[in-house]
C-alpha cells in the first residue's frame, strides 16, 4: 500500500443525495479533472461557468457520438470556445466502455478533493427522489502520494480516449469554412446529428405571427386576420398548432393558418398561461386574455392624471403601514417597491439581453436575472403580483401561474409564444426548483427574439443555488391582517384603473440605453433596474407628489439587507467568531449551531457576489474584501458596534 501524508482525510461510504450536494464539491475549485461514463454538456457548462473553475478536463467513458448531447448551437458554441482557450477540454473513448467515476478537484490553498464513486455528469443521475450516490472521499494535499495516485489512475484512462479532444472537428470544420458563412450555419450543420427537423418550428410560427402584428396599424381591431404558410412546417408542427387553437377559430390546412387577432390572442394565453405582448422599439402592444388589441406606450396627457395614478401607487404601499406587522416599515414597502421596478422592467428584458449579448456572450443568466420574491404566508406576496400584473397589462392580466403546475417543459415553452410579457410563478415549493433547470441556460437559445423574464413567488426562504445565483432575491418580510377591512382596501387600490405604465413605457422606450448606466459608483456593481429607476423619478417629479422616503433609489437588497442584518446580529451575540486562515476569511460557529441552520440563516444569506462555503461548523469565505465592506466588520473588530453599522451602511 502506498504512504499518503499526515494531511490525507478519507471519508468512506459518503452518501450523496441530491445534485446540489454534488455541486458543492466545485465551490472555489480552480482545476478539476473527471472520468464519468454519462456527461451532459449543459451540466459541464453550468460548473464551469457557475463556479468560475480556471480548468476542466473530463473524460467521458460512454461509446456514443457525443454530438447528440448536445441541444442548442449555444452549448455547442461554448464547447468550442472554452476548447479552444484551453479551460475546458473534453476527450471521448472511441473503442470501450468506462465504467469509472473519479473527480480530483483542487483548490487555490493547495489542497484537493479525491471522489471515487457512482455519480455521473449528468442531470438524470439525480433526477429520481430515490437514487443515491455512494462515493470514498479523500481530502488531501496537490502532489501527495494519494493525490499522484488519483493522478494515474486519471491518466490511464485518458489514454483509452482520442488524442485530440471534443469539437476538434467542428474547429476545423470553422476553420476551412467560407470567410462569407455564417459561423451559425456552420455550428448548426455540425450539430445536425441532434437537430430534429420540427425542433422550434412553433417558435418560428409565433415569431411569424409577430412580425405580422407589428406590421399592423397601432388602432387596428383586433377582428382583423393573420395568416402563415404551414407548407414549410413539418406535421407534429400543424399538429401542435391544432392543439392549441382547438377551441378557437383557426383555418388550419396542410398549407397554412389563418386567424383573427383576438382568436390568436387567446389561444397564446390559454395555451401558455400568459399574453402576448410585443415591444417594439416606439411602442408596446398586448394581445389581452379576452382577445383585445391595446396600445401600452403613450405620453402623460396631463399632470392631474399623473397624480392620480402615483395616488394610488401610494395608496398601496401605504397599506403595508395601516394593516401589515413588520420590524421595518420602510424596508418593507422598499423591497415592495424594489419588486414594482422589476415588473415595470421585465416587458423590457430583451433590449437588456440585446445590449449583454445574449446568446453570444457567457454568463448573460447572470445579467438577467429573474425575480424571486420570498417571505411567509400572509406576506402579501400573492396581492402584489395580482397589483403589478394589473399595472403593466392595463388592468386585464390578474392570475399568475399556480406553482404546482410546473413542469420540466415551462422554460422552453416560455420561450416558443414570442411574448415579452413575465412569466409569473405563485408559491413555487423548493422542490419545483427540480423542474426548472430549463432556466441555467435560459438565454443561450436568444437570437434577436422576444423572451419572457420570470417571477417567482414562495414561503422557502432560500431556493437552490443555482437559482439564487440567476435571480434577484426580494424579501416581503411583513404580515397582513386578515381582517375584512384591510382585504377591501387592498382589493379597490388594485382594481382601480392604472395607466401608470403607459407612460412610463413611453418615457422608457424614449431614452437611450447602455449597459454602463448599470454601473453604481459606490459599490462597482451593477444595478440591473438603475434605468427603470430614473423614469420613476421623472414621473415624480413632473407630479405634485414628494418622492416617497421608501422609494429604493439603490436596489432594496442592498440597502435594506437583511441577510446583513442577521449576520451583524449573530457577532452581535458572539455566535460564531472571525479569523484569517490560508487568505480566507473563516467564521466559526459555535457547537449549538447545526449545519443546516448555518446554511439555512448565514451561508445562503451572503450576497451573490461573496464566494463561500461551509465546512462542518465553519464558512470560508473567499472574497474578503467583498465580505468586509458589506458586513463593515474586519476580523480584529471586536461586538458592541452593531448600531453604528447600521447606520454607516444605510
Amino acid at each position: 500500500m502506498s504512504d499518503t501524508t499526515a494531511s490525507d482525510d478519507l471519508s468512506a461510504f459518503q452518501l450523496i443525495r441530491s445534485y446540489e450536494s454534488f455541486e458543492k464539491y466545485f465551490t472555489d475549485a480552480v482545476r478539476v479533472r473527471a472520468v464519468t461514463y454519462c456527461t451532459s454538456p449543459k451540466v459541464l457548462l453550468e460548473l464551469f461557468e457557475e463556479y468560475n473553475v480556471d480548468e476542466m478536463e473530463v473524460v467521458v467513458g460512454e461509446k456514443t457520438d457525443f454530438r447528440e448531447e448536445i441541444k442548442s448551437v449555444g452549448v455547442a458554441r461554448k464547447l468550442e470556445q472554452f476548447k479552444q482557450e484551453g479551460d475546458l477540454r473534453i476527450f471521448l473513448a472511441p473503442d470501450r466502455d468506462l465504467h469509472s467515476k473519479l473527480y480530483i478537484i483542487e483548490y487555490p490553498d493547495g489542497e484537493a478533493t479525491i471522489l471515487n464513486g457512482s455519480p455521473n455528469f449528468t442531470e438524470t443521475a439525480w433526477s429520481s427522489y430515490y437514487q443515491i450516490n455512494l462515493v470514498d472521499e479523500f481530502h488531501t494535499e496537490i502532489g501527495s502520494s494519494r493525490f499522484e495516485e488519483a493522478i494515474d489512475a486519471y491518466h490511464t484512462h485518458l489514454e483509452e480516449c482520442d488524442d485530440e479532444p471534443f469539437t476538434d472537428s467542428l474547429t476545423q470544420a470553422l476553420d476551412e469554412a467560407d470567410p462569407e458563412e455564417d459561423e451559425d450555419d456552420i455550428i448548426e450543420r455540425w450539430v445536425a446529428v441532434n437537430d430534429s427537423p420540427d425542433r422550434n418550428e412553433t417558435r418560428q410560427v409565433h415569431e411569424e405571427f409577430t412580425e405580422a402584428i407589428t406590421d399592423l396599424d397601432p388602432d387596428v381591431d383586433s377582428d382583423v386576420t393573420i395568416s402563415e404558410d404551414l407548407a414549410k412546417y413539418e406535421e407534429k408542427t400543424r399538429d401542435e398548432l391544432e392543439d392549441a387553437f382547438q377551441s378557437y377559430d383557426a383555418q388550419i390546412t396542410g398549407t397554412s393558418i389563418r386567424t383573427p387577432l383576438s382568436e390568436y390572442g387567446q389561444a397564446v394565453n390559454t395555451y401558455y398561461d400568459f399574453p402576448k405582448m410585443v415591444v417594439e422599439e416606439d411602442r408596446v402592444r398586448m394581445l389581452t386574455p379576452e382577445g383585445s388589441h391595446i396600445q401600452l406606450s403613450e405620453p402623460v396627457p396631463s399632470q392631474d392624471v399623473l397624480d392620480e395614478a402615483l395616488s394610488n401607487l401610494k395608496a398601496y404601499f401605504q397599506t403595508v403601514e395601516n394593516y401589515a406587522k413588520t420590524d421595518d416599515t420602510e424596508a418593507a414597502q422598499a423591497h415592495m417597491f424594489e419588486a414594482l421596478l422589476y415588473f415595470f422592467y421585465a416587458p423590457f428584458v430583451n433590449r437588456f439581453a440585446r445590449a449583454f449579448g445574449a446568446g453570444e456572450v457567457n454568463g448573460v443568466e447572470k445579467s438577467l436575472p429573474f425575480l424571486y420574491i420570498h417571505g411567509e404566508s400572509n406576506a402579501g406576496k400573492g396581492t402584489f403580483i395580482e397589483f403589478a400584473m394589473r399595472l403593466i397589462s392595463d388592468n386585464t392580466v390578474t392570475q399568475p401561474i399556480d406553482g404546482d403546475r410546473i413542469g420540466a417543459g415551462l422554460p422552453d415553452a416560455a420561450r416558443e409564444p414570442q411574448s415579452s410579457f413575465p412569466v409569473v410563478l405563485d408559491d413555487v415549493e423548493r422542490q419545483k426548483f427540480d423542474s426548472l433547470g430549463g432556466l441555467r441556460n435560459y438565454w443561450d437559445e436568444w437570437e434577436n427574439n422576444r423572451f419572457p423574464t420570470f417571477v417567482l413567488t414562495s414561503n422557502e426562504n432560500k431556493p437552490k443555488d443555482w437559482f439564487m445565483n440567476r435571480a434577484k432575491m426580494v424579501h416581503f418580510k411583513m404580515m397582513f391582517e386578515g381582517t375584512s377591512e384591510a382585504r377591501l382596501r387592498a382589493r379597490e387600490i388594485i382594481e382601480k384603473e392604472n395607466p401608470l405604465f403607459k407612460w412610463f413605457a413611453h418615457r422608457f422606450l424614449a431614452t437611450p440605453f447602455d449597459v454602463t448606466d448599470l454601473r453604481d459608483e459606490d459599490s462597482s456593481r451593477d444595478d440591473l433596474l438603475a434605468p427603470v429607476r430614473e423614469v420613476f423619478l421623472e414621473l415624480f417629479n413632473e407630479s405634485a407628489h414628494d418622492v416617497p422616503d421608501y422609494f429604493p433609489r439603490k436596489p432594496a437588497e442592498w440597502e435594506y439587507d437583511i441577510g446583513r442584518d442577521r449576520w451583524l446580529e449573530a457577532y452581535e451575540s458572539d455566535y460564531f467568531t472571525l479569523s484569517t486562515q490560508r487568505g480566507r476569511i473563516v467564521a466559526s460557529f459555535d457547537e449549538t449551531f447545526s449545519s443546516y441552520e448555518i446554511d439555512d440563516t448565514y451561508l445562503r444569506n451572503l450576497p451573490q457576489h461573496i464566494r463561500a462555503k461551509r465546512q462542518r461548523k465553519e464558512i470560508y469565505i473567499t472574497s474578503t474584501s467583498e465580505f468586509e465592506t458589506w458586513l463593515g466588520v474586519g476580523t480584529e473588530q471586536k461586538a458592541g458596534f452593531l448600531d453604528r453599522v447600521r447606520g454607516l451602511l444605510r
